[in-house]
Protein backbone atom coordinates (compact mmCIF):
# COMPACT_ATOMS: atom_id res chain seq x y z
CA UNK A 1 0.00 0.00 0.00
CA UNK A 2 2.80 2.13 1.00
CA UNK A 3 4.77 1.92 -2.34
CA UNK A 4 1.47 2.75 -4.09
CA UNK A 5 0.98 5.87 -2.55
CA UNK A 6 4.31 7.27 -2.72
CA UNK A 7 3.98 5.96 -6.92
CA UNK A 8 0.87 8.34 -6.72
CA UNK A 9 2.51 10.95 -4.89
CA UNK A 10 5.49 10.60 -7.58
CA UNK A 11 3.00 11.05 -10.33
CA UNK A 12 0.89 13.98 -9.26
CA UNK A 13 4.05 15.48 -8.36
CA UNK A 14 5.31 15.40 -11.83
CA UNK A 15 2.12 16.68 -13.04
CA UNK A 16 1.85 19.72 -11.04
CA UNK A 17 5.59 20.73 -11.53
CA UNK A 18 5.06 20.27 -15.36
CA UNK A 19 2.23 22.48 -15.15
CA UNK A 20 3.37 25.27 -13.29
CA UNK A 21 6.43 25.47 -15.56
CA UNK A 22 4.02 25.50 -18.25
CA UNK A 23 2.13 28.34 -17.23
CA UNK A 24 5.30 30.32 -16.65
CA UNK A 25 6.60 29.75 -20.08
CA UNK A 26 3.20 30.78 -21.22
CA UNK A 27 2.65 34.16 -19.43
CA UNK A 28 4.69 36.93 -19.48
CA UNK A 29 2.41 39.59 -18.18
CA UNK A 30 -1.09 39.26 -16.67
CA UNK A 31 -0.90 43.17 -17.60
CA UNK A 32 -3.06 45.15 -20.40
CA UNK A 33 -1.96 47.58 -22.62
CA UNK A 34 -3.12 51.70 -21.99
CA UNK A 35 -7.53 51.53 -21.62
CA UNK A 36 -7.61 54.55 -23.64
CA UNK A 37 -6.26 53.09 -27.24
CA UNK A 38 -8.26 50.66 -29.00
CA UNK A 39 -7.74 47.06 -29.34
CA UNK A 40 -6.68 45.93 -32.35
CA UNK A 41 -6.56 42.36 -33.54
CA UNK A 42 -4.55 40.82 -36.67
CA UNK A 43 -6.90 41.62 -39.98
CA UNK A 44 -8.65 44.71 -37.95
CA UNK A 45 -8.68 48.16 -38.98
CA UNK A 46 -9.79 50.71 -36.29
CA UNK A 47 -11.15 54.34 -36.12
CA UNK A 48 -7.62 55.54 -34.27
CA UNK A 49 -9.41 59.36 -34.54
CA UNK A 50 -10.93 58.43 -32.12
CA UNK A 51 -9.10 57.25 -29.07
CA UNK A 52 -7.05 60.06 -27.59
CA UNK A 53 -4.30 59.06 -24.98
CA UNK A 54 -3.61 62.70 -24.45
CA UNK A 55 -2.88 63.18 -20.94
CA UNK A 56 -2.83 59.50 -20.25
CA UNK A 57 0.78 58.75 -17.70
CA UNK A 58 3.13 57.65 -20.17
CA UNK A 59 5.30 56.16 -17.57
CA UNK A 60 9.37 55.33 -17.35
CA UNK A 61 11.21 55.66 -20.99
CA UNK A 62 13.47 53.46 -21.48
CA UNK A 63 14.52 53.95 -25.02
CA UNK A 64 14.63 56.70 -27.39
CA UNK A 65 16.07 57.27 -31.02
CA UNK A 66 15.81 59.99 -33.55
CA UNK A 67 15.91 58.90 -37.33
CA UNK A 68 16.56 60.55 -40.46
CA UNK A 69 14.83 58.48 -43.42
CA UNK A 70 14.34 59.39 -47.29
CA UNK A 71 12.40 58.21 -49.67
CA UNK A 72 13.81 55.26 -51.70
CA UNK A 73 13.29 55.22 -54.83
CA UNK A 74 14.95 59.18 -54.03
CA UNK A 75 11.80 61.42 -54.97
CA UNK A 76 13.27 64.59 -52.85
CA UNK A 77 11.07 63.59 -49.69
CA UNK A 78 12.94 63.00 -46.34
CA UNK A 79 12.72 63.93 -42.76
CA UNK A 80 12.73 62.40 -39.56
CA UNK A 81 11.20 59.61 -37.49
CA UNK A 82 10.96 59.80 -33.26
CA UNK A 83 10.52 56.80 -31.64
CA UNK A 84 10.61 55.82 -27.64
CA UNK A 85 9.73 52.87 -25.23
CA UNK A 86 7.77 53.36 -22.40
CA UNK A 87 6.81 51.20 -19.56
CA UNK A 88 3.42 52.58 -18.20
CA UNK A 89 1.46 52.48 -14.90
CA UNK A 90 0.45 48.84 -15.31
CA UNK A 91 4.05 47.55 -15.81
CA UNK A 92 3.90 46.84 -19.58
CA UNK A 93 5.58 48.47 -22.62
CA UNK A 94 4.04 50.95 -24.72
CA UNK A 95 5.92 51.92 -27.94
CA UNK A 96 5.39 55.79 -29.34
CA UNK A 97 6.31 57.24 -32.98
CA UNK A 98 5.90 60.62 -34.41
CA UNK A 99 6.78 61.06 -38.46
CA UNK A 100 8.42 64.49 -39.56
CA UNK A 101 8.37 65.33 -42.65
CA UNK A 102 10.62 68.06 -44.08
CA UNK A 103 9.40 71.17 -45.10
CA UNK A 104 11.55 71.13 -48.39
CA UNK A 105 9.89 67.62 -49.33
CA UNK A 106 8.25 66.62 -52.63
CA UNK A 107 5.30 64.92 -51.35
CA UNK A 108 2.73 63.91 -48.54
CA UNK A 109 3.02 61.21 -46.35
CA UNK A 110 -0.01 58.88 -46.46
CA UNK A 111 0.70 55.99 -43.88
CA UNK A 112 3.74 54.86 -40.72
CA UNK A 113 3.91 51.22 -39.81
CA UNK A 114 5.87 48.88 -37.48
CA UNK A 115 6.89 45.46 -36.96
CA UNK A 116 7.47 43.23 -34.99
CA UNK A 117 4.57 42.65 -32.50
CA UNK A 118 3.78 38.79 -33.27
CA UNK A 119 2.25 37.12 -30.26
CA UNK A 120 1.42 40.14 -28.21
CA UNK A 121 -1.64 42.35 -28.33
CA UNK A 122 -1.67 45.57 -29.48
CA UNK A 123 -3.97 48.56 -29.19
CA UNK A 124 -3.57 51.78 -30.94
CA UNK A 125 -4.08 55.08 -30.05
CA UNK A 126 -2.48 59.12 -30.63
CA UNK A 127 -1.46 61.65 -27.98
CA UNK A 128 -0.88 65.75 -28.54
CA UNK A 129 1.02 65.85 -25.80
CA UNK A 130 4.14 65.02 -27.00
CA UNK A 131 6.83 67.69 -25.58
CA UNK A 132 5.38 67.07 -22.12
CA UNK A 133 6.64 63.17 -22.28
CA UNK A 134 9.50 62.66 -19.88
CA UNK A 135 12.70 62.88 -21.09
CA UNK A 136 11.01 63.27 -24.61
CA UNK A 137 12.02 63.18 -28.43
CA UNK A 138 8.02 64.59 -29.94
CA UNK A 139 6.43 67.81 -30.71
CA UNK A 140 3.22 68.51 -29.37
CA UNK A 141 0.56 68.83 -31.55
CA UNK A 142 0.39 67.22 -35.44
CA UNK A 143 -1.84 65.32 -37.69
CA UNK A 144 -3.90 62.91 -36.02
CA UNK A 145 -3.90 59.50 -37.85
CA UNK A 146 -7.32 58.32 -39.15
CA UNK A 147 -7.15 54.62 -38.71
CA UNK A 148 -5.04 52.17 -37.59
CA UNK A 149 -4.41 48.49 -38.55
CA UNK A 150 -2.92 44.81 -37.58
CA UNK A 151 -1.60 42.79 -40.63
CA UNK A 152 -3.29 39.34 -41.32
CA UNK A 153 -0.19 37.72 -39.64
CA UNK A 154 -0.33 40.12 -37.04
CA UNK A 155 3.47 40.94 -37.51
CA UNK A 156 2.61 44.37 -38.72
CA UNK A 157 0.67 47.27 -37.00
CA UNK A 158 0.26 51.24 -38.58
CA UNK A 159 -1.20 54.35 -38.88
CA UNK A 160 -3.26 55.44 -42.05
CA UNK A 161 -3.49 59.28 -42.57
CA UNK A 162 -5.41 59.57 -46.28
CA UNK A 163 -8.41 57.60 -45.60
CA UNK A 164 -11.05 60.52 -45.06
CA UNK A 165 -9.21 62.89 -47.51
CA UNK A 166 -5.87 63.71 -48.87
CA UNK A 167 -5.93 66.57 -46.86
CA UNK A 168 -5.48 64.25 -43.50
CA UNK A 169 -1.84 63.77 -44.66
CA UNK A 170 1.68 64.42 -43.31
CA UNK A 171 2.10 67.48 -46.01
CA UNK A 172 5.79 68.91 -46.33
CA UNK A 173 6.81 70.70 -43.28
CA UNK A 174 4.16 68.99 -40.89
CA UNK A 175 4.71 66.47 -38.17
CA UNK A 176 1.93 63.89 -36.91
CA UNK A 177 0.70 63.41 -33.77
CA UNK A 178 2.13 61.18 -31.12
CA UNK A 179 1.30 57.74 -32.38
CA UNK A 180 0.95 55.28 -29.36
CA UNK A 181 0.94 51.54 -29.51
CA UNK A 182 0.11 50.18 -26.61
CA UNK A 183 1.15 46.08 -25.54
CA UNK A 184 1.31 43.63 -23.06
CA UNK A 185 5.03 43.29 -23.59
CA UNK A 186 7.35 43.34 -20.77
CA UNK A 187 11.00 43.36 -22.82
CA UNK A 188 12.21 45.60 -25.79
CA UNK A 189 14.18 45.09 -28.37
CA UNK A 190 15.35 46.88 -31.72
CA UNK A 191 12.52 46.60 -34.45
CA UNK A 192 12.08 48.74 -37.46
CA UNK A 193 9.57 51.07 -39.13
CA UNK A 194 7.90 52.24 -42.48
CA UNK A 195 7.41 55.58 -43.72
CA UNK A 196 4.67 55.13 -47.06
CA UNK A 197 3.63 57.54 -49.71
CA UNK A 198 4.70 57.43 -53.66
CA UNK A 199 7.72 55.83 -51.88
CA UNK A 200 9.29 54.13 -48.65
CA UNK A 201 11.68 54.42 -46.23
CA UNK A 202 12.41 52.17 -43.70
CA UNK A 203 14.10 53.30 -39.96
CA UNK A 204 15.54 51.21 -37.15
CA UNK A 205 13.11 51.31 -34.12
CA UNK A 206 11.96 49.60 -31.66
CA UNK A 207 9.36 46.06 -30.92
CA UNK A 208 8.54 43.60 -27.99
CA UNK A 209 10.41 41.09 -27.12
CA UNK A 210 9.56 37.97 -25.74
CA UNK A 211 10.01 37.33 -22.31
CA UNK A 212 13.32 34.69 -21.12
CA UNK A 213 11.72 31.69 -18.71
CA UNK A 214 13.05 32.30 -15.15
CA UNK A 215 15.49 29.99 -13.78
CA UNK A 216 12.63 28.58 -11.22
CA UNK A 217 10.42 27.71 -14.69
CA UNK A 218 13.43 25.99 -16.22
CA UNK A 219 13.80 24.49 -12.92
CA UNK A 220 10.06 22.94 -12.58
CA UNK A 221 9.90 21.68 -16.18
CA UNK A 222 13.30 19.49 -15.95
CA UNK A 223 11.87 18.59 -12.96
CA UNK A 224 8.00 17.11 -14.80
CA UNK A 225 10.20 15.83 -17.51
CA UNK A 226 12.63 13.63 -15.39
CA UNK A 227 9.75 12.57 -13.43
CA UNK A 228 8.22 11.49 -16.47
CA UNK A 229 11.21 9.83 -17.78
CA UNK A 230 12.02 7.70 -14.42
CA UNK A 231 8.28 6.55 -14.34
CA UNK A 232 8.11 5.03 -17.79
CA UNK A 233 11.41 3.64 -17.28
CA UNK A 234 10.18 1.90 -13.83
CA UNK A 235 6.78 1.03 -15.98
CA UNK A 236 8.95 -0.77 -18.78
CA UNK A 237 11.41 -2.52 -16.37
CA UNK A 238 7.57 -3.94 -14.85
Amino acid sequence: MTRILLTKFARHSMLVATILAVGLFAVPSHAIPLGCAIPTIPGATVPVSFFDCTGAPAGTLLAKTVDPWTFAPATNTHGTLDAAVYMNPSGTLDFYYQVNNDLSSATSLRAESNVDFTGFLTSLAFRLDGATLPGTVFTSGGDIPDTGDRSTTSETVGFNFNVFSPADEIHPGQSSAVLVVSTNATQWTKGFSEILDGGSATVQTFQPLAAVPEPISVILLGSGLLCIGLLRRKKSRA
